[in-house]
């Protein structure tokens, strides 16, 4: 499918970086990681949702497997903050650009600490699907390219 569905912010970061995505779904929303997995017909390990987490000044986007909880405490402490919550809807709007359901791990409208679940790292050059921007958008690249265009850390944030 064509990268010209892409809202604008994130089709010009993937044209400018060269980031190599793949748009796989444009028809379904898909609001949950559950949803996006019967979509495409994956396992719900293969989603990764990009979860907003504020304490009402520092924001992070916590970007984990779809199939495992965010320990909220173990971002706050990687952020600097002493206790985070999730973003509500007008806030992750606010923060990325993007509605809530839809939230891509690339691109957001303000800057953002952001926190990838250690798990997704393996195997090395892993290719996960992302929100693409919108509910009905799901995006299909690396972790590796999530990592290194957020500056990200890789830390354990899904506990087992």
């Amino acid at each position: 499918m064509s990268l010209a569905l892409l809202p604008s912010a994130l089709r010009a970061l993937v044209e400018r970086e060269r980031v190599d995505v793949q748009v796989v779904s444009s028809t379904e929303a898909a609001h949950t990681a559950e949803e996006a997995a019967r979509i495409l017909g994956v396992r719900v390990a293969d989603i990764v949702k990009t979860l907003i987490l504020t304490d009402g000044e520092r924001c992070a986007a916590a970007i984990a497997p779809g199939d495992r909880r965010v320990d909220r405490a173990r971002v706050a402490a990687l952020v600097g903050s002493r206790k985070l919550r999730f973003a509500d809807a007008d806030e992750v709007l606010a923060r990325t650009g993007y509605p809530p359901g839809g939230v891509a791990p690339l691109a957001f409208a303000q800057p953002l600490s952001v926190v990838v679940d250690d798990s997704l790292t393996d195997p090395p050059g892993r290719t996960v699907v992302a929100g693409g921007g919108r509910p009905e958008l799901l995006i299909r690249l690396t972790v590796d390219t999530i990592v290194r265009i957020n500056g990200a850390t890789v830390a354990t944030i899904c506990p087992t």
